[in-house]
């Protein structure tokens, strides 16, 4: 978590009554009336807190001792599980070098995917995982001989490890083989071409797809090949899920691959499922915290387009496409969602967690477990641009087209925003909100058509239409944090990283496990390694140091071994 969580509250108490009005209106807006908002704020300040602000009664409630009024606890900590063989590779130095040459090869293979890519997996532009494949086939001869492998649509491979009960339910294990492009224009700026897998004296690892996911599946491979080593047998049968095209929504991989598994052992019929994550093992609050990711925030994107007359520039209307279309956006701009904290974000927990068992300001601490500031602490929270996200449904206008002469009236103009939807909320919730705000604008301020979905098709000019493009995904479920599936998790994270808390996380992007909600309901993202060793996802100097991928080796070695005796369905 970032650095800026550390808030000074020093200075807060002084902040005055109406910052805290502006907070509490942001949530009570929805009685539909300003001054009966306004009126009910001023009520619950004085009843609640004897006449003194909210902010004043916030900023002290450390101090105070006041009792909690939260519901949110830390999730009962895992117990260190250490079952089977130990094994640190790391502290060999051949297999460290081994290790870089292995995962330098698979990142020398450029397997790209592209948003406009055909949705035929038999498509040639695909064709460059059958030289992933063959790679790995090549660089893991023992993973590939004991193991059996099924390709589903063409380049989705699913390993099964086969375990010694078949009473069990299998242990799914996740990564894809695709990366992000590289831009070409960017390539100058690398440090190190940004297909090279070059490892330098630092022992930083260059390259796209060494943080983004090459390393967590090579680093699969390579946990499994050494106990197949060492004769290693799994209770539980354990399931290797490759998808090809996770950059681009997953539908030709991940998309396949989940309903082959599900038509194979059925609904939940998956013990648990490990995929990628943006959360790792660092140290926040002077002490080490674990994050591991139990929830995916929705997508959507909404298409605006405004169709009005062409005509010569010499005659404008008082507003052009392009000029009404802009005030569409401003207003969705200049109307955010608002940034809560409700039971279950994991953020909260997250906050819980450093409460409890880190070295965090009495006073901050004294919010996160008054309910009654949790308002006042999402706001300020809010401010943090990566924080936010864990906050609330995000909007990111990313895409405006229109005009294309300096001389001719724009006809049509076009504009895409994209949608990152709050853990506890859905897409029809921002669909209502988008049309409560554009349609008073467009009926009654410019005198338009509104078509929102199909509802005026017929109308052809004069018109604003309101349409979904692309994806449409709802929030991932929630991942529980207790049970036998976090303790497997948990455990093995303790025994590796000893003292580490775990605390649950989520992620604000989405992960091919989108498309497992049906195979278990315990699906965790996770990078079991410190993040300051996994630098620049999908970005110039991509980067992972040979530290964070042996923690991986390592993690999943052990995972395994750990899975021996595990008291799950």
């Amino acid at each position: 978590m970032p650095v800026s969580l550390r808030l000074d509250m020093a200075g807060r108490s002084h902040r005055s009554l109406v910052a805290v009005l502006v907070t509490l209106l942001a949530v009570l807006l929805a009685v539909g009336d300003f001054g009966a908002a306004i009126d009910r704020a001023r009520t619950v300040l004085h009843a609640r807190f004897g006449g003194e602000s909210l902010e004043h009664h916030c900023s002290h409630a450390g101090h105070r001792g006041l009792p909690r009024t939260s519901s949110v606890y830390c999730p009962v900590q895992p117990a260190n599980l250490d079952v089977g063989g130990a094994w640190d590779p790391a502290s060999d130095a051949d297999f460290v070098k081994l290790s870089h040459h292995r995962l330098q090869g698979a990142i020398q293979i450029r397997t790209e995917t592209f948003d406009d890519m055909s949705f035929n997996a038999s498509d040639l532009a695909f064709d460059v995982f059958y030289d992933f494949e063959a790679y790995l086939r090549k660089t893991f001869p023992l993973f590939h001989a004991q193991l059996s492998l099924e390709h589903v649509n063409v380049h989705g491979l699913l390993f099964t490890w086969q375990g010694s009960r078949p009473d069990l339910q299998p242990i799914l294990l996740m990564a894809h083989q695709d990366v992000v492009p590289v831009n070409p224009g960017t390539i100058y700026q690398w440090t190190q071409p940004p297909f090279s897998g070059l490892m330098d004296s630092d022992g930083w690892i260059w390259g796209r797809g060494t943080t983004d996911m090459k390393s967590t599946l090579v680093a699969l491979l390579a946990s499994t090949e050494k106990l197949l080593e060492q004769g290693f047998v799994p209770e539980r049968t354990i399931l290797y899920s490759f998808g090809f095209d996770e950059e681009i929504g997953g539908p030709r991989g991940a998309g396949h691959l989940a309903p082959f598994i599900e038509q194979r052992y059925g609904t939940d019929g998956i013990a648990m499922i490990v995929d990628e994550g943006f959360t790792g093992v660092d140290v926040e609050f002077e002490t080490s915290l674990a994050r591991v990711g139990v929830a995916e925030k929705g997508c959507m994107t909404l298409s605006l387009s405004v169709l009005a007359d062409g005509g010569h520039s010499s005659r404008p209307p008082a507003h052009t496409a392009i000029g009404i279309m802009s005030r569409l956006l401003v207003e969705l701009e200049n109307n955010p969602t608002v940034p809560r904290l409700v039971p279950g974000n994991p953020l909260l927990s997250y906050l819980e967690c450093a409460a409890e068992h880190g070295s965090m300001d009495v006073e901050l601490a004294g919010m996160v477990r008054q309910q009654d500031c949790w308002p006042l602490l999402a706001a300020e929270l809010g401010k943090d641009r990566i924080l936010s996200t864990f906050l609330k449904t995000t909007q990111a206008i990313d895409v405006v087209n229109g005009g294309i002469k300096y001389n001719a009236l724009p006809e049509a103009v076009t504009a895409l925003t994209n949608y990152r939807i709050d853990f506890f909320e859905s897409t029809q919730d921002t669909v209502d909100k988008v049309v409560s705000l554009l349609r008073p604008l467009v009926e009654t301020t410019f005198n338009m058509t509104w078509d929102a979905f199909g509802s005026h098709a017929e109308v052809t000019n004069n018109v604003v239409r309101l349409e979904k493009f692309g994806l449409d995904l709802e929030p991932a479920p929630l991942t529980p944090a207790e049970g036998k599936a976090w303790e497997l998790m948990g455990g093995t994270i303790k025994h590796l990283f000893p003292g580490t808390v775990i605390v649950p996380s989520a992620m604000t992007a989405f992960t091919d496990t989108r498309h497992c909600w049906a195979l278990s309901k315990h699906i965790y993202r996770f990078v079991p390694a410190s993040l300051e060793h996994i630098l620049n996802y999908h970005t110039v100097n991509e980067r992972i140091h040979i530290h964070a991928h042996m923690s991986t080796i390592r993690f999943f070695y052990k995972f395994l071994h750990n899975s021996i005796g595990w008291q799950a369905p």
